[in-house]
């Protein structure tokens, strides 16, 4: 016998209103993150498919990068996710605005500019 599954287990696209990209990995080998670091973006990755409201993932992009040292390749990967919510996290937008707090802000003086391109 098959049953069909309840109206509220099912995940429409159409309800999708914010999706979020995280990014675990790099393919970069000037910023490769450490271990701690993957494991806070693998953790951010977890909460968004746990807490409320549960996202779900709606693809994934994976790119590589292929080195050559010395007589060795060495592969760098990265996988960004993309998970959409029905509306954006509050936990996600408190989190945004800790990150951007801890950036540092840098201000042009343009008459500093000027003096040394000026010469």
């Amino acid at each position: 016998m098959i049953t069909s599954q309840s109206h509220s287990d099912t995940f429409d696209l159409t309800n999708v209103a914010y999706v979020h990209r995280v990014v675990v990995g790099s393919v970069d080998p000037q910023s490769l993150p450490t271990e701690t670091q993957r494991q806070q973006q693998m953790a951010l990755i977890n909460r968004c498919l746990s807490e409320s409201p549960k996202g779900k993932v709606l693809g994934m992009e994976r790119s590589f990068s292929i080195l050559r040292i010395g007589e060795h390749q060495v592969v760098l990967e990265s996988v960004a996710y993309h998970i959409g919510f029905t509306r954006q996290p509050y936990w996600l937008i408190e989190m945004q605005k800790q990150q951007q707090q801890q950036q540092p802000k840098f201000e042009v003086d343009p008459d500093k500019v000027n003096q040394i391109i000026g010469g």
